[in-house]
């Protein structure tokens, strides 16, 4: 219950932090699909698929590709090798861009329990290529991420079921921050939001996303609804 108590203060505290710190407001919209396929009892192949829309909802504006090879040391702790490829383009006054983004990935996941509830910890660092006109940038990340599964009427054993999901997430620029934005921080993403578990191999959840970014010139504050469908198989 402790622990519980305090991935609740913790969330809640950088979601009040990052509110104060905003300037800049927008809303949108994510479509997130993520589906981890067994190859073997020590390997999995990840992929995730994430499709946002402008501000206002107007368009979409961006795509995000990502697989990887995962190593299993156990059944709680993995860590995994990827890719992720985005995209993303704006329409302003019927001129078109487009800026393409190409990531390697490294990560350590930890998967656990407490009590009823699932605990999900992540660790990555990634080396993003980022292409601007006809300029490169190299630059690496790293993003601790932490999220809490509470079954609320569920089957015993929560293999199906109404849950409550919570979860944050950190963004450090910790090599050529100067290429993005100057600063070590990067973002903070804090969410909330309720799912129906199918089975234990498909989770679908509605929420809502705080996404908090450090800019250059002026700071954004990203009110994100996002519906996001997990499978396993």
């Amino acid at each position: 219950m402790a622990i519980k108590n305090l991935i609740l203060t913790i969330a809640f505290s950088l979601f009040l932090i990052t509110a104060l710190k905003a300037q800049r407001r927008e809303s949108t919209g994510w479509l997130f699909l993520s589906t981890t396929k067994k190859i073997s009892e020590k390997y999995d192949f990840l992929s995730d698929v994430q499709v946002r829309s402008a501000d206002g909802f107007e368009y979409v504006n961006t795509l995000l590709l990502r697989g990887a090879l995962s190593y299993n040391f156990s059944s709680k702790h993995s860590a995994a090798l990827g890719y992720a490829y985005k995209a993303d383009w704006t329409y302003d006054k019927d001129i078109f861009s487009y800026s393409p983004e190409h990531r390697m990935y490294e990560q350590y996941l930890f998967n656990s329990e407490l009590g009823k509830v699932e605990i999900n910890a992540r660790f990555r660092l990634e080396q993003r290529f980022v292409r601007k006109k006809e300029m490169v940038n190299f630059s690496q990340r790293a993003r601790a991420f932490l999220s809490a599964q509470i079954p609320l009427m569920a089957h015993p054993g929560f293999s199906k079921g109404i849950y409550a999901k919570i979860q944050n997430e950190v963004f450090l620029n910790v090599h050529n921050r100067e290429k993005v934005n100057n600063s070590i921080f990067d973002q903070n993403r804090s969410s909330i939001g309720i799912g129906f578990r199918f089975s234990k191999s498909l989770d679908m959840d509605f929420g809502y996303l705080y996404w908090y970014q450090k800019e250059v010139e002026m700071d954004t504050r990203t009110n994100v609804f996002q519906l996001m469908l997990t499978s396993k198989f």
